[in-house]
């Protein structure tokens, strides 16, 4: 019975029932991520640190998106842009430590505000920025790497900066797609390795990772069934606005503030943004898709 005991970084055992919400949790991140294209590990992050110490859910979240990076690069490898791929995968180094470092020794409703914060940020930034100025040089590479490195290893959000350096750079879609692909991998396992050495990957949290493979399978099969039952623009707004939420109900857990004083500023930000500007974003996107 050993192999089912989970304990967290600090030694404190896991109860059952955390267990299986955790592995229910899990069916979210391929759902969402087969569903929309994107933001499984955004959605289940703030879930999952409602029930886990940071420290076991970050890198249970790398983990994961290393496997399905992996077999994205392989389908995607012709279409990949090597070198700017390895620029931002070398710059990304640089960047692992400094969120190995905050995740480590920082507290974790210190780590929580700053999730929640970044989450709401990027929502915002997705729903109302709908296309950027095309600016195609080689040295935004290195910023941006090293911020997706911090962001990767304290967070497990390294995708949001390297989506940024793809538009900025006007990839082509299959370039687009091939060359985030190939950054994730070796960003993730790079990752993974620090995480490791650092002692905050345990063999609790890799069971944990083998316990939820189930519902994963599943969350993919019911994500291909519904995607081609509803519409993409839909299902993303869906899910930013899910981010917003979460992200402010890890800010009120973290300062221990109501769930009104989290929800009201963000959501009402979001109406007063909709109301000024909604049908001239409406119309740049119908632009761009056109």
């Amino acid at each position: 019975m050993d192999f089912f005991l989970l304990l967290t970084p600090d030694g404190i055992p896991l109860d059952n029932g955390t267990v299986a919400v955790v592995i229910a949790i899990m069916f979210m991140y391929t759902f969402v991520g087969i569903c929309a294209g994107f933001g499984g590990a955004l959605t289940t992050m703030p879930l999952i640190t409602l029930l886990l110490p940071l420290k076991m859910a970050a890198p249970m979240s790398v983990i994961v998106g290393t496997a399905t990076a992996l077999y994205a690069t392989w389908l995607s490898r012709k279409e990949t842009q090597w070198k700017s791929a390895l620029v931002l995968i070398l710059f990304s180094f640089a960047g692992i430590p400094v969120g190995i470092y905050a995740l480590s020794y920082l507290p974790d409703h210190i780590m929580k505000v700053g999730l929640g914060a970044f989450l709401i940020l990027y929502s915002f930034y997705s729903l109302f920025i709908p296309r950027l100025p095309v600016y195609d040089k080689n040295w935004i590479a290195i910023p941006i790497g090293a911020i997706a490195g911090a962001l990767g290893s304290a967070f497990s959000t390294n995708g949001p900066p390297v989506v940024i350096y793809g538009m900025l750079r006007n990839l082509a879609p299959a370039a687009f797609r091939g060359t985030l692909n190939a950054f994730f991998t070796a960003n993730n396992l790079a990752i993974i390795g620090g995480l490791t050495t650092s002692g905050i990957l345990t063999i609790s949290t890799l069971k944990l990772v083998l316990f939820c493979v189930p519902t994963m399978i599943l969350g993919s099969l019911v994500g291909q069934y519904v995607h081609k039952r509803i519409s993409v623009n839909v299902f993303r707004l869906m899910v930013f606005l899910l981010l917003i939420a979460s992200g402010a109900m890890l800010i009120k857990g973290a300062m221990g503030i109501s769930a009104l004083s989290a929800l009201l500023p963000p959501f009402a930000l979001l109406l007063a943004l909709h109301l000024l500007f909604g049908k001239k974003v409406a119309a740049i996107r119908a632009i761009n898709q056109a």
